[in-house]
C-alpha cells in the first residue's frame, strides 16, 4: 500500500523569503556587472533611476557617516543650521560608515533589506485580505513584477521612456525593487502602519503611531497619503459616535508633523521644496500604465470578502485607488505626482486576491501578461548608457576630494561632478541639482567660468560667492595661471587622470578673502 501523494507546499514564511531571493538576484544584477565591469575608460556613477535624486539623498547620507543626525542643505550655499531629520538617509549613512565609507553599497543593502520587510508586510495584507497561504508565493511576485504595458511600448519604439509611467516613476514597486530604495522603505512603512492603525489591541495602535511617524520623518507626502486614507475608513466603517475615539491615537502623529511643518513651511533652507513645480503626466500615459491592471483587479470586487477582517482589508484597498484616481483625474497640488507613487500595490493587491479565488495557475498567468515591464527594464539597464558611466575621471575626482573638503566649503565644478562631490564629501557644490535655488543662473554662471571669461572675471566670481575649492579640467601648473590671475591663492591640492583627461583641483586657505 502507497502512501497518497501530497502536493509540495511552501509556508508563507518561506513563501516571503523566496520571493526576496528571487527579486534581489534579480535587481542586484545589474549593479553588480556595472560595478565591476563598466565599458572601457568610464565607471558606474551608482544609479540607474533618478540619478539626481538620489544623489541628493545621499548628500544627507554622507553628513550622517560623518555623525550628525540633523541635516544641512547641500543645496543652499548660505550657511544655515543643521534641521532635516530623515532616518532612512541617517540609516544609510550609519552602515556607510560601517563598511568604510561606501555610500552606494550601503544604498542597496539598505533597499534590500526594506524589501525583505516589504514582503512581509505585503504577506499580512494578502492573507488578511483572503489569500490562501498554498497560493501567497505567485501573489507576491505579481506584487513585485507587475505593471502595465509601458515596457512593451517603449521596447517596440511606440512611446518614450518618460511617457511609460510603469517603466520610468514609482507607481509600481519594481521601480523602487530594482532603482530607488527610498520608494521602498517608504511603501514598507506605509502598508506597515495602516495595517497597524486597523487593529484594535494598543499594541497595534503604538506600533501603527511609530511606523507612522517614521515615515513622516522619510517620506512626508505618503505620510499624508496614511493620515487621510485612515480617516476616510474610519468614516465609512464606524459610526459617527466612535470616529473620536478611533482616531484619537493619531494625535501622535503631532510631533512628527509640527517637525515638518516647521522645517518645510518655515525653514529658509528647506521651504522651498515645497514650491517645486512637478510635471504633471498626461492622463493617457496614465491609463498605459495602470488600465491593465485595474481590469485585472476587477476579479476582486466579483467576489463576497470572506469574513470581517477581509472586507476591512478589501475597503482600505478600494479607498487607495479612489484617492488615486482622484489625484490623476484632478492632480489638486502641483506636486500631486508624489502622492501615486506605490498606487499600483492596490490594484496589483486586489488582482492577487481576486485570482487566488481562481487557482494558481490564473496568477502565473497574470505574472506573465503584467510582468513584461520588469523584463524590458532589466534588458534597458544591462546596456552601456553613457549617463550611467561617466568618464572615470570624473568619478575619481570626487573620492579624491574626501581629505580636501571641510564641512561646508563650497565647489565651483560642473554640475554631474558637483552631485557626486555632495554625494561623496562633506562640502557642497555651487551647481548640483536643477532643484537647487537659483540653478538657472548659476548654471549660465558655470558656463561662462568655464568658457571664455577672462582670468580676472573668473576670480571675481570665486571671490563673490566664496568658493574655496575649485576643480578644473586639464593638468594645469601649481596655480592655474591658464584660468586665474597670478595673485590667485589657489594651489592644485591633487590631480586624477592623464593627458586630455585629467582633472586638477584647486583649493585656497580660506573661503572668502580679507
Amino acid at each position: 500500500m502507497t502512501a497518497p501523494s501530497r502536493k509540495l507546499s511552501l509556508g508563507p514564511r518561506a513563501a516571503v523569503v523566496l520571493a526576496w531571493l528571487l527579486l534581489t538576484s534579480l535587481t542586484s544584477l545589474p549593479y553588480l556587472l556595472a560595478h565591476y565591469l563598466p565599458p572601457p575608460g568610464r565607471a558606474f556613477q551608482g544609479f540607474f533611476f533618478f540619478t539626481d535624486d538620489q544623489q541628493v539623498y545621499l548628500s544627507n547620507s554622507q553628513q550622517a557617516e560623518d555623525g550628525a543626525f540633523l541635516f544641512r542643505n547641500k543645496l543652499v550655499s548660505e550657511p544655515h543650521e543643521p534641521a532635516l531629520v530623515n532616518l532612512e538617509w541617517w540609516l544609510v549613512g550609519v552602515l556607510s560608515r560601517i563598511l568604510g565609507r561606501r555610500p552606494f553599497l550601503a544604498y542597496r543593502i539598505v533597499g534590500a533589506l526594506a524589501a525583505l520587510l516589504l514582503f512581509f508586510v505585503l504577506s499580512r495584507w494578502l492573507r488578511r485580505g483572503g489569500l490562501p497561504d498554498d497560493r501567497l508565493f505567485p501573489a507576491l511576485l505579481l506584487l513585485a513584477l507587475g505593471g502595465g504595458f509601458g515596457g512593451l511600448l517603449y521596447a517596440a519604439g511606440w512611446l518614450p521612456v518618460g511617457r511609460c509611467l510603469d517603466l520610468s516613476t514609482g507607481l509600481f514597486p519594481f521601480v523602487g525593487l530594482v532603482g530607488n530604495p527610498h520608494f521602498t522603505v517608504a511603501t514598507t512603512l506605509f502598508l506597515g502602519s495602516l495595517l497597524s492603525l486597523s487593529e484594535s489591541s494598543l499594541r497595534g495602535q503604538a506600533l501603527g503611531i511609530l511606523l507612522g511617524s517614521a515615515l513622516a520623518l522619510t517620506r512626508p507626502y505618503d505620510f499624508v497619503l496614511l493620515v487621510g486614507l485612515r480617516g476616510a475608513f474610519v468614516a465609512l466603517r464606524y459610526p459617527p459616535r466612535e470616529w473620536l475615539a478611533r482616531l484619537c491615537a493619531m494625535a501622535g502623529f503631532l510631533p512628527a508633523v509640527s517637525l515638518n511643518y516647521w522645517l518645510f513651511y518655515r525653514n529658509s533652507a528647506f521651504a522651498f521644496y515645497a514650491k517645486t513645480p512637478y510635471e504633471f503626466p498626461a492622463t493617457l500615459d496614465f491609463a498605459i500604465a495602470l488600465l491593465p491592471v485595474a481590469i485585472v483587479a476587477t476579479a476582486l470586487w466579483r467576489a463576497r470578502a470572506p469574513g470581517q477582517a477581509a472586507w476591512e482589508i478589501h475597503l482600505q484597498l478600494l479607498l487607495w485607488m479612489g484617492f488615486g484616481l482622484f489625484v490623476v483625474l484632478l492632480h489638486p497640488v502641483h506636486y500631486s505626482l508624489q502622492f501615486l507613487m506605490g498606487i499600483g500595490v492596490p490594484l496589483l493587491m486586489s488582482a492577487a486576491i481576486g485570482l487566488s479565488r481562481m487557482g494558481p495557475r490564473a496568477l502565473w498567468i497574470t505574472i506573465a501578461a503584467l510582468g513584461t515591464t520588469p523584463i524590458v527594464t532589466l534588458h534597458l539597464l544591462l546596456q552601456p548608457m553613457p549617463a550611467w558611466y561617466p568618464l572615470r575621471e570624473r568619478v575619481e575626482v570626487a573620492y579624491a576630494l574626501r581629505p580636501v573638503c571641510r564641512i561646508g566649503d563650497l565647489v565651483l565644478a560642473p554640475a554631474d561632478v558637483g552631485l557626486l562631490i555632495g554625494t561623496l564629501t562633506g562640502c557642497k557644490a555651487y551647481v548640483s541639482h536643477e532643484i537647487q535655488p537659483a540653478f538657472p543662473a548659476r548654471t549660465v554662471e558655470l558656463q561662462r567660468f568655464y568658457g571664455a571669461q577672462d582670468p580676472t572675471e573668473r576670480a571675481a566670481l570665486l571671490d563673490r560667492h566664496c568658493i574655496r575649492v575649485l576643480v578644473l579640467p586639464g593638468d594645469d601648473d601649481e596655480r592655474a595661471s591658464r584660468w586665474l590671475p597670478p595673485e590667485t591663492t589657489f594651489r592644485r591640492a591633487l590631480a586624477v587622470g592623464a593627458g586630455g583627461r585629467a582633472i586638477s583641483v584647486y583649493a585656497r586657505p580660506s573661503a572668502c578673502p580679507p
